[in-house]
């Protein structure tokens, strides 16, 4: 699978993704660009999973008028195109696509996105083949400890990050390094795996057009794996996520101890209590303020599975 991030507001789509091609046991073959765009309308479209979407979906995309026709119409025929193919035997390996598509949507005066599986991709439980809207911030599934060091980085130290002030080389650059040292999803059959590599590139969407372009480079070498630089925790911020007034060091004690339930931010006041020795009061656990404020913040970034 590869790397896509997807920043939707209605003035913009901003779209990153990676170039690295990978065999089955993980080496690359080869670089290509995963992110497309649409001569027929202003848009681009963006790939996962087997190499069939990416060829399928461009020639899909110049049969349509229009982004809207395209969301509205164009469903179906992926589906009816991919399950011919694999009734066909032209797929092998891993068979499964994702498709992400972000345009102009000129009946609705704004800026769009959406992403389209086919059954058996992880995700929404919306039906195969369907197009589903990204509203806000979409990208890989991370645990709580990343998303306090990601969705903050490069944000001041009582400011975060919001789609709408989303910058791709301040805040995406870093976060596409942490993703490209997280080992794939073993459902990929790359299991532990790392798969992002080659380079980090830039699409950007708006009233004016699609503009595309590589922003960062990594040193990946064709015909060897995917090696990632060693993690340096002294890069990254020392922040929790909004809404939680507690220092950085009793919060993260707290997700390693187990006593903050990562989905509910429910805390197990038993094992938060063990702390206080460490960590000083008070031991209460967070408010129902706190809490709120918590998954308010967990959902700008919600989790979607490789």
């Amino acid at each position: 699978m590869s790397l896509v991030n997807v920043f939707a507001t209605s003035r913009r789509v901003v779209v990153l993704t990676d170039t690295s091609l990978y065999n089955a046991t993980g080496r690359i073959i080869g670089f290509d660009q995963k992110t497309v765009g649409v001569a027929s309308w202003n848009g681009a479209l963006t790939f996962r999973g087997n190499a069939w979407g990416m060829c399928a979906g461009r020639e899909l995309a110049e049969r349509y008028g229009s982004f809207d026709e395209f969301v509205a119409q164009s469903g179906p025929e992926f589906e009816r195109e991919h399950l011919g193919a694999l009734a066909a035997g032209h797929l092998s390996g891993q068979t499964l696509i994702e498709v992400h598509v972000a345009g102009w949507s000129e009946r609705e005066d704004r800026a769009r996105a959406f992403v389209l599986r086919s059954p058996g991709a992880p995700g929404d439980h919306a039906p195969p083949y369907t197009w589903v809207e990204i509203e806000g911030a979409w990208h890989d599934d991370f645990d709580l400890m990343a998303l306090c060091r990601l969705h903050r980085q490069g944000a001041e130290p009582d400011e975060d990050w919001t789609p709408e002030t989303f910058d791709p080389l301040r805040h995406g650059i870093p976060l596409a390094e942490e993703q490209r040292r997280k080992g794939a999803a073993a459902w990929t059959g790359f299991g532990g795996r790392h798969v992002i590599g080659g380079e980090l590139w830039l699409t950007v969407i708006d009233r004016d057009g699609a503009r595309l372009g590589p922003i960062h480079e990594w040193p990946d070498i064709a015909g060897e794996p995917i090696q990632p630089a060693p993690f340096d925790d002294s890069r990254w911020p020392k922040a929790v996520p909004c809404g939680i007034a507690w220092s950085y060091v009793k919060f993260m004690a707290a997700v390693a101890a187990g006593a903050i339930n990562v989905d509910t931010f429910e805390v197990d006041h038993a094992k938060l209590a063990a702390l206080e020795t460490t960590h000083g009061r008070p031991a209460a656990g967070m408010s129902r303020q706190e809490r709120r404020a918590a998954k308010a913040q967990a959902r700008k970034v919600p989790a979607h599975a490789r």
